[in-house]
């Protein structure tokens, strides 16, 4: 955030234990937001196995796969107790940082997207989308959160995206403040892409709820049907894709 031109300011740790800070104060032109920061680093056990594959010559796979990702939004989870910590702090915002290294970097911050957005692929022919709120969203369920850095770090470079939380109340407040503009085009608003045509977002109400009849085909999910109807379109698909990672180390 400093390299974006944020100032930005350690929170001391409490004396007490049982109040669980956020990290940081961040500031720019006279706006304040409280951050904590979450840094997403591979389990040890696939980082061994990566690094024996590659110190024996051969091609190392990484699995990993879109969607949403529970494990992440209980991450997302504590992040939200802690900024309802820091409330007592002077600030106009509160947001989740998340940062992903080492395996399948982009991947996992994509996960964090999905599971933030409850966002799935929409197929819809040749043409696939983004739908945002297909599923349990964490942004519908932390309200508190006024938006999410999402990045990954790849060759040494550090790549983030802003992403709004269409439910907080300070969803306007912040999309149309100066906080944002360091962050310029990397900003994801859901509401304004669908406006452009470039994804789906359910209507209020719709049950995203799937039984075992609904996932039988995509005929029978409710959800698609609905977003037929809303969109005027053809036979649409809901895909969370897989996204393997493969690696090999060579010298020279």
């Amino acid at each position: 955030m400093e390299s974006l031109g944020y100032q930005v300011e350690v929170i001391p740790t409490s004396d007490n234990d049982r109040k669980k800070e956020a990290d940081f104060i961040a500031s720019y032109d006279g706006h304040i937001a409280i951050v904590e920061a979450k840094l997403k680093e591979d389990d040890q056990k696939i980082a061994e196995e990566k690094e024996r594959t590659l110190a024996s010559g051969e091609v190392s796979l990484v699995e990993g796969k879109l969607g949403r990702n529970e494990t992440i939004s209980g991450v997302i989870r504590t992040a939200a107790k802690q900024l309802l910590s820091s409330s007592d702090k002077k600030h106009d915002f509160k947001i989740i940082s998340f940062v992903a290294v080492g395996s399948n970097e982009r991947t996992k911050a994509d996960q964090f997207k999905d599971t933030i957005y409850g966002s799935t692929a929409i197929i819809n022919g040749s043409i696939y989308k983004p739908c945002y709120f297909y599923r349990n969203s964490d942004f519908f369920r932390r309200r508190i959160i006024d938006g999410a850095i999402v990045g990954y770090v790849f060759n040494g470079k550090t790549h983030l995206e802003l992403c709004l939380n269409p439910y907080s109340s300070n969803y306007e407040k912040l999309k149309n403040s100066s906080f944002i503009k360091p962050f310029k085009t990397a900003i994801i608003d859901p509401i304004e892409l669908e406006k452009q045509g470039l994804a789906y977002i359910p209507d209020e109400g719709t049950e995203r709820k799937l039984n075992s009849i609904h996932l039988l085909s995509p005929m029978c999910n409710p959800i698609l049907a609905h977003l037929r109807e809303k969109y005027k379109t053809g036979f649409l698909i809901a895909a969370d894709f897989d996204s393997p990672e493969f690696s090999v180390r060579y010298e020279g």
